[in-house]
């Protein structure tokens, strides 16, 4: 590769012309295809379009379909695309925390990584409370046998995700094809039976567009959340060039198993009863959803599929982010920024046991909260990540430009106007979601996102960090513990989350009121 000549003269010796080589510690290498990366991230983000039953009722049916329309391309493909390039170039062990590392240095490295972290702590318990409420449903079962049922998924897949990462691939594989079958066999029966028009009407209330808006897109940009965590098992593929592949195969089969099944359910219920959509339409006789063409078709045996195919889709969530999420504090504790206990490998190299571990309690835990609460958590720490993740191409770019890579790897089209208009619809879009909430409840985020910087100061203290390891790249500065020049990124932080709160407080005053 040539020399980054595209750096400023003082920046030129900072970076080496190629990308350094990433550790993985030992954990060992493994096949996994490009189909099996589209499967496992189809996984992570959808499994199915279970969720979008609260969007109609508070958007209206045909919004609904237009932001599942759009969200595709303003949404999901620029941060797929932001994702698939950083990849190509770094493909790490820990994904965005190694990108944010390598870009912006330490601290912004550490935020990106504790935000992953948080996110998949928090959000498996989600999975895990849907599997449980889906499971009582379907066998009828009181809170204690509940979280037997609880139990037994969490140990189940402790287990999968123990035995290694080519066996989690394949349950992903496995249950990705039931699931896309089942929610084909609903596309059917729904176009078999259309009576009404499935957009109409356009707004839930149509005296109030933005407010539709504004109660249905958090929902909605959670609903093509989750394309960044397949990159956090980068290091162990022996292919990486894979994951920008499978983003070819898994965007549109996203898109396609949201769409048409919201399109052919509402054109075959009764005009007007998008107001009775819930997330236990099928399952209860008064509340209408994807299960309920199930019911109307095959009766309650029709019923009972949904329902397996319900659970089965929670449980495959959950697996591919027992994965992803084991490997987001082990790679802080590979850089000294997390105790050490966290980083420890099975003999064979298969899995980070002790995060895969420690997830699994988590997620009992988290399990015991109602679903709307937990994504309301988690969603933060999401957001964040797709705040940062353009400017961390934009950075790369710099430090290896294009022209200086292999030819065979992944690049976004459209040179640096593509690259910035990808990453400003990442930033725009994840900002104004942020901060489209009530300011009381911007408080909670403000201390969800001031608690990385928190982290990030007791553990640098304790453990040394990258210093520890490289002084001279990583200088610490003698009077504070930190990195050298951290309290000049601390007061930036600051600054940023000022703004997110002035930006707040004038999105209230012109949508909320």
């Amino acid at each position: 590769m040539a020399a980054n000549n595209s750096l400023p003269a003082g920046e030129q010796d900072l970076f080496p012309p190629t990308p350094p080589a990433g550790s993985i510690g030992n954990l060992r290498k493994t096949n996994i295809s490009a189909i099996g990366i589209a499967f496992m991230l189809f996984c992570l983000v959808s499994a199915g379009a279970f969720g979008i039953e609260e969007i109609i009722p508070a958007a209206g049916p045909g919004l609904t379909l237009i932001i599942l329309m759009v969200l595709p391309f303003v949404w999901a493909r620029p941060i797929s695309r932001l994702v698939a390039e950083a990849n190509a170039i770094l493909p790490r062990e820990g994904g965005i925390y190694a990108w944010a590392k390598e870009t912006f240095g330490e601290f912004w490295g550490f935020q990106a990584g504790w935000w992953t972290s948080m996110d998949t702590y928090i959000s498996s318990g989600a999975y895990i409370a849907m599997v449980g409420g889906y499971t009582s449903q379907l066998l009828s079962l009181d809170a204690e046998g509940t979280f037997v049922v609880k139990l037994l998924v969490v140990g189940c897949f402790t287990v999968v995700n123990l035995v290694g990462l080519i066996e989690v691939e394949r349950i992903s594989t496995f249950f990705s094809v039931l699931i896309l079958i089942v929610f084909g066999m609903a596309v059917v029966f729904g176009l078999i039976n259309w009576q009404t028009n499935p957009f109409d009407p356009i707004f839930a209330t149509p005296e109030a567009p933005m407010g539709c808006l504004v109660e249905s897109l958090s929902i909605g940009i959670w609903m093509y959340c989750g394309y960044e965590c397949i990159a956090a098992m980068s290091g162990e593929y022996e292919d990486s060039r894979n994951v920008a592949k499978g983003f070819r195969i898994a965007l549109p089969l996203i898109a396609l198993s949201y769409i048409l099944p919201t399109l052919a359910c509402l054109a075959a219920y009764p005009a007007g009863s998008w107001t009775q959509w819930g997330i236990d339409g099928g399952f209860s006789a008064d509340v209408l959803g994807y299960g309920t063409i199930f019911s109307m078709v095959l009766g309650h045996s029709g019923v009972v599929l949904f329902l397996v195919i319900a659970i089965m889709s929670q449980c495959t969530i959950y697996n591919t982010y027992l994965a992803s999420g084991s490997r987001s504090f082990w790679v802080l504790s590979e850089d000294n920024l997390f105790p050490k206990f966290i980083r420890k490998v099975d003999k064979a190299g298969r899995s980070p046991y002790v995060g895969v571990l420690t997830i699994a309690a988590s997620s009992l835990v988290f399990s015991q909260f109602d679903f709307t609460t937990i994504i309301e958590m988690n969603i933060i720490f999401i957001l964040a990540r797709y705040m940062f993740l353009g400017f961390i191409v934009m950075r790369l770019r710099k430090m290896y430009p294009v022209e200086s890579r292999p030819a065979d790897m992944y690049v976004i089209g459209g040179g640096k106007m593509g690259v910035r208009l990808y990453s400003a619809l990442a930033f725009g879009i994840a900002t104004f979601t942020l901060c489209l909430n009530p300011v009381a409840n911007f408080f909670a985020t403000v201390a969800f996102l001031a608690s990385g910087v928190v982290a990030y100061i007791v553990f640098k203290k304790i453990y040394g960090g990258l210093a520890k390891e490289n002084s001279e790249r990583y200088p610490t500065d003698r009077r504070t513990g930190l990195a050298v020049g951290d309290i000049r990124r601390i007061g930036l932080f600051a600054l940023i989350i000022a703004g997110l709160f002035v930006l707040n407080v004038a999105l209230n005053l012109l949508f909320l009121g």
